[in-house]
């Protein structure tokens, strides 16, 4: 097997918002149910691809790790239950190379797996930030294994009998 290179040429925040819909009014000493949903979406740059002096292809992606978080309470002083919502859009951009080398399946996992593993660290620590300047504890977002999760959705994408993209 081929050995992949992949490096990072930036990152940066794409998109943050943070809503605050109950403050100053937030009166629960309940813990908030904390609800985190992940997307991982790959796009390649066009115009991107050169020939190297080795006869070697690269190619760069904008990889864009989205967490959203939603935290409720019950509380009757509460409308709808919401505590906070938190959402980020953090990207990097990243090149591939030895890509003629490569099987798709290599660099689709180099592009979902290898990619955001980098990134979650970044995107943790700006959750954190974020929902503590807005009044409530850091939030410590647990480590996500994007290798279960790539598997886990092309067990789901088979059964489906898709070739869908991972999102």
């Amino acid at each position: 097997m081929p050995q992949q290179k992949m490096r990072i040429h930036g990152q940066y925040v794409k998109d943050l918002s943070f809503e605050n819909p109950n403050s100053p009014f937030l009166s629960s000493s309940k813990a908030p149910d904390i609800n985190v949903m992940v997307n991982i979406n790959s796009a390649k740059l066009e115009g991107t691809k050169n020939k190297e002096e080795v006869n070697e292809e690269k190619s760069f992606h904008e990889i864009t790790l989205h967490i959203e978080v939603k935290a409720t309470v019950k509380d009757e002083g509460i409308k709808d239950g919401v505590a906070f919502i938190c959402e980020t859009k953090y990207c990097g951009i990243f090149s591939i190379e030895n890509l003629k080398e490569l099987s798709e399946e290599e660099v689709r996992q180099a592009l979902f797996i290898g990619g955001p593993t980098f990134l979650f660290p970044f995107a943790r620590e700006i959750i954190a930030r974020v929902t503590s300047s807005g009044g409530f504890p850091p939030l410590m977002l647990d480590p996500i294994d994007f290798e279960t999760m790539y598997e886990q959705q092309g067990q789901q994408q088979k059964s489906n009998g898709s070739n869908s993209n991972f999102n």
